[in-house]
């Protein structure tokens, strides 16, 4: 029977349910005595396995002559003087096995429950991760993104063996033969540490604006796969030799690869028409081809314990033990409800949630199977399962929360509450009993004995990775607060924080509905590489981050971080109102942490390839007579500013319309002007994300020519001005 065969059947045995795992012994007795002497004892497995031979044992003790009467827990019922059963089960799920025991008239009853799940594959797949169990070297890896750093535990003492200076902006890696691959998105490249000696190796470059995240090992040996923001999935050698690259489309991030050459990778940040992940084959190792993608398109109902939307943030995905199934953890993110959408506005608990997609992997693309919601939850940014996929065990990211739930039907078993800091990655170990926690803002791997979920367990160590602070106190802290939904000051019920449309600093890359707070359509403005500057949003209707008390106690229901009486006092509940800074230590934290999001990266069409058709682009933008100059001045190419007399600079460019919506409740009369540096990673483009490509700005929605005179230049002359366009980057004059 296949694999895909075998996933497919778990899919149809949702609601068989499974036990918890059993890891104390290769056997589970139970005894139960009858009348008199005569008393049964049944031993069989710990597991059984989907497809084979599960054989129970009845052991009798005081019996001359007896009769079995036996249950299969899968509705057969055989009457036999045979003390053993053999049962094949097409389907995951406990069975509750039964025998009688008649003999002489005495009778004797005994149940044995054994988990049926689906055999492991062998090679193991493999999945990209923040946190990786080393289970030949005995240890636990895991990458420290802001110290630029990689951690090193004894997974048996669970204390800090060494912190390792590595690349910058480690964000995965990946157990590889003797080495550790480090995807070092800071610094567009591949580290490489040595696993027995923490030696750090050269590093292999991966180009201007390559940015890196995932990297994961083939099972079958021989080859290291990496994703680049640039759209490569890029094959090296263990020795870091680049042995080819696949355009796996916009955005790839999370990678996981299977023992046969299957490969999935998922796009980072979603569209408004569903979340994408891309399947890859690599017939040989370090060898790459496309199969196709899979759409996941926006599901779900608004409702107490759910909303509509689309699954983004897509940082991970994991293939089941067996192989057959994969999870992709992410937010789903409401851009379908909406006043001017649907004619219903958002609320606090319809805005976005914590979610996962399965999928079913079969000889071609992967197929989208089903969504999960979380209640009362926001972002999961990682899934882990148990070695037998009994379990699967996801983080959440604001709640500071670890779920858990069966690996087939989904209920939640078990919950870890206060895991530390924003936990982006998770780890297990071997026999499935301990589970290491990436506490990222913590600074920390916490240690937890998952083997029994009745209770919730207690950490068993919490390990610092970080000996040295990268960050500023006050940065630190606001960079906590971004990222965390459990504070009632922030989010109601725990699902939003700054970090729901703002990941990494960045923007979700969708277009929302925020008709109900007096504006429109607007599209998520990136905070990465302009530092806080005001004025904010598109109708700059803030001048200070600290006006992001507005959204907190408006559409994320949070009591805020302002005292009532102050909040309401000399006009600061308004957004223009009197200034907020200096009130509250927290939203100044919040504040100092955004106006630390100072640089916006290389761009990948800012390298040698690039430079003449960027030259010739720069003189096109420079032209009076097209007129870019006119709105997008100086060093940040934008205008924006707020006059003398305290009005923001707007223009109407030909884009408003009715979903545009207003501005502090007035009539919305222009937009301010974005800067075009890291113009490269914010598509959609324009106020209400019309424009797929910054061709599309320059053509299809520039009406009249009144976003710069453009209707008369030729096909190569856009081409060169949007290769000037797309190459501003850090290093743009």
């Amino acid at each position: 029977m296949s694999s895909r065969l075998f996933a497919l059947l778990a899919v149809a045995a949702l609601g068989c349910g499974t036990s918890p795992e059993v890891d104390a012994g290769p056997d589970a007795a139970v005894d139960a005595a009858g009348a008199g002497a005569l008393s049964v004892t049944l031993r069989g497995p710990a597991r059984g396995f989907v497809g084979e031979e599960l054989c129970v044992e009845a052991e009798v003790a005081g019996a001359r002559a007896p009769r079995f009467a036996w249950n299969d827990g899968d509705g057969g019922v055989s009457e036999t003087d045979a003390p053993r059963l053999c049962v094949t089960y097409p389907f995951v799920g406990a069975r509750t096995v039964g025998v009688t025991v008649r003999d002489d008239g005495r009778v004797a009853d005994a149940v044995l429950t054994v988990p049926v799940v689906l055999r492991p594959a062998s090679p193991a797949p493999t999945a990209s991760s923040p946190i990786v169990y080393d289970a030949e070297g005995g240890r636990v890896w895991v990458v420290n993104p802001d110290a630029d750093t990689v951690a090193v535990i004894d997974a048996g003492a669970l204390t800090l063996e060494a912190e390792v200076p590595v690349c910058a902006r480690p964000r995965t890696l990946a157990i590889a033969g003797p080495r550790v691959a480090v995807a070092c998105q800071g610094s567009g490249e591949v580290g490489f540490l040595e696993r027995a000696t923490l030696a750090v190796e050269a590093p292999t470059a991966l180009g201007p604006g390559a940015e890196p995240y995932g990297v994961v090992a083939d099972p079958r040996g021989g080859a290291i796969y990496v994703s680049a923001r640039d759209g490569r999935v890029i094959a090296l050698a263990p020795d870091g030799r680049v042995l080819g690259s696949v355009d796996a489309g916009f955005e790839p991030r999370g990678l996981a690869a299977r023992g046969d050459g299957a490969i999935l990778v998922t796009r980072w940040r979603s569209e408004a028409a569903g979340a994408t992940v891309t399947t890859l084959r690599a017939e040989t190792p370090g060898s790459l081809a496309v199969v196709g993608p899979t759409r996941l398109p926006p599901e779900g109902e608004d409702s107490d314990t759910d909303n509509a939307g689309v699954l983004g943030f897509l940082n991970q995905v994991v293939l089941t033990p067996d192989g057959g199934r994969a999870f992709v953890p992410g937010l789903k993110a409401n851009v379908v409800t909406g006043d001017h959408l649907s004619g219903a506005p958002l609320t606090s608990q319809t805005t976005a949630r914590a979610a996962f997609a399965e999928l079913l992997l079969g000889p071609g693309a992967a197929q989208d199977s089903l969504r999960h919601a979380f209640d009362d939850l926001d972002y999961a940014s990682a899934v882990v399962f148990s070695p037998y996929g009994e379990r699967a065990y996801f983080a959440m990211q604001g709640a500071q929360t670890i779920v858990a739930v069966d690996g087939y039907d989904f209920f939640t078993v078990g919950s870890v509450r206060d895991v530390g800091e924003a936990p982006q990655g998770l780890a297990i170990s071997p026999d499935g009993s301990r589970l290491f926690v990436q506490a990222f803002l913590s600074r920390s791997v916490r240690v937890y004995d998952v083997s029994d979920l009745r209770s919730e367990p207690r950490p068993l160590a919490d390990i610092r990775t970080v000996a040295t602070e990268p960050l500023a106190p006050e940065v630190l802290e606001g960079k906590r607060i971004f990222y965390r939904s459990r504070d009632p000051r922030m989010s109601r019920t725990g699902y939003l924080s700054c970090a729901s449309c703002h990941l990494d600093g960045e923007g979700d890359g969708l277009v929302w509905d925020f008709t109900q707070r007096g504006e429109g359509l607007r599209n998520t403005i990136e905070l990465r590489g302009r530092a806080g500057a005001a004025p904010l949003h598109w109708t700059a209707n803030f001048d200070e981050v600290q006006d992001f008390e507005h959204d907190i106690r408006g559409g994320q229901g949070g009591t805020g971080f302002l005292d009532d009486a102050v909040f309401h006092a000399g006009g600061r509940d308004a957004p223009l109102g009197a200034p907020k800074a200096s009130l509250s230590s927290e939203l100044d934290a919040l504040a100092a942490y955004v106006a630390s999001l100072d640089a916006f990266g290389a761009s990948p069409r800012s390298g040698a390839a690039d430079v003449d058709a960027a030259a010739r682009g720069r003189a096109i933008f420079d032209d009076p007579t097209v007129g870019c100059r006119a709105c997008h001045a100086g060093a940040e190419y934008t205008d924006s500013a707020f006059g003398p007399g305290g009005d923001p600079v707007l223009h109407d460019v030909g884009t408003l319309g009715p979903g545009s919506g207003q501005r502090l409740g007035a009539p919305l009369t222009g937009l301010d002007t974005p800067g075009l540096r890291g113009l490269y990673r914010t598509a959609p483009y324009l106020h209400d994300g019309r424009a797929a490509t910054v061709r599309d700005v320059l053509t299809t929605h520039n009406p009249d020519d009144r976003h710069g005179v453009t209707s008369g230049l030729s096909a190569a002359q856009l081409d060169d001005l949007e290769v000037f366009l797309l190459s501003l980057d850090d290093r743009a004059p």
